[in-house]
């Protein structure tokens, strides 16, 4: 059911959003923001009294340089009047944040569920080699699974038949996961907040798609009996979803192995608080802009 939903939003969407596809990928991530930053911007306008919080921003900056130069005559007393004030001025200034964000709330989680779906990697394509993975429990290392594919719908397989071996840990690679996922790792670790993670089984293969163009193909596994399908896209704009649980013992699940967006091919994600690489950019640039907005816009 959540599938459904997600994929109708996703879908629905893409009406609206697909433009944003065929820019480069960092001017993708800055397109998003950038509608972000407006929506949660120019809201303000209509759902806040600009009046009003237009005088208290006045009333604080002047209430700033009060407090600054009483500090600078040692007037305790004054000082402390003019603290009390401000923060009664930003006390009040508060129950003006609810109404934008209740506005913003709606069409800002159907971007971002779009920018899910369209946005987290870049697309395979034609001519390159995919790798795909089939976990499994650690009880069926030593088996092995088959990766069926059809050769004239153009795609192909290193080897059909691969054995089911002991997966190994995740491997940082670049000074963005060096510094920021390893370091943070490490430290979670020797804190006891974190161990290594149980290891099951896992087989892959390498699957190529030769003809030119955009293509939709099934990869049919069949494992201990049973078959699993997994959908690949290759050569579009947008992309299957990069991991499949499966029901059942014998699999956990299909993975296919796809670039993750970074900014500027560099700012990834952040592991140990599950955010991928495409949504640390765009919180980052999104709250930038919001300020910058805000500033030059006059809204308050």
């Amino acid at each position: 059911m959540l599938d459904a939903i997600n994929d109708l939003i996703t879908n629905a969407m893409d009406y609206v959003l697909d433009w944003i596809l065929v820019l480069p990928r960092d001017l993708r991530i800055l397109a998003v923001a950038l509608l972000t930053s407006a929506m949660m911007t120019f809201v303000r306008l209509w759902s806040t009294d600009q009046e009003w919080l237009g005088r208290a921003d006045a009333d604080k900056k002047r209430l700033g340089e009060l407090i600054k130069q009483a500090r600078r005559d040692k007037d305790k007393p004054a000082k402390k009047r003019f603290k009390d004030t401000l923060n009664l001025i930003k006390f009040k200034s508060v129950r003006f944040e609810g109404k934008p964000l209740l506005w913003v709330i709606l069409p800002v989680a159907l971007l971002a569920t779009w920018c899910f779906n369209r946005l987290a990697f870049e697309p395979p394509r034609s001519g390159e080699d995919v790798t795909v993975r089939l976990y499994t429990p650690a009880s069926a290392e030593g088996d092995y699974p088959h990766l069926l594919v059809d050769p004239e719908g153009g795609l192909s397989v290193d080897s059909a038949v691969q054995e089911i071996v002991r997966d190994t840990p995740m491997q940082y690679e670049g000074v963005w996961d060096t510094v920021v996922n390893q370091s943070v790792s490490s430290l979670l670790r020797w804190i006891g907040l974190s161990g290594e993670p149980a290891l099951g089984g896992v087989a892959t293969w390498k699957v190529k798609a030769d003809a030119p163009g955009e293509g939709r193909h099934v990869l049919t596994f069949v494992h201990r009996g049973r078959t699993y399908e997994k959908e690949l896209l290759v050569g579009s704009r947008h992309y299957a979803s990069n991991f499949q649980f499966c029901d059942g013992d014998d699999v956990d699940g299909i993975e296919i192995v796809m670039e993750p967006a970074r900014l500027f091919g560099v700012i990834g994600g952040i592991d140990w608080l599950m955010l991928p690489g495409w949504l640390v950019a765009y919180l980052v640039i999104a709250l930038l802009l919001v300020s910058v907005l805000k500033r030059v816009c006059r809204i308050y």
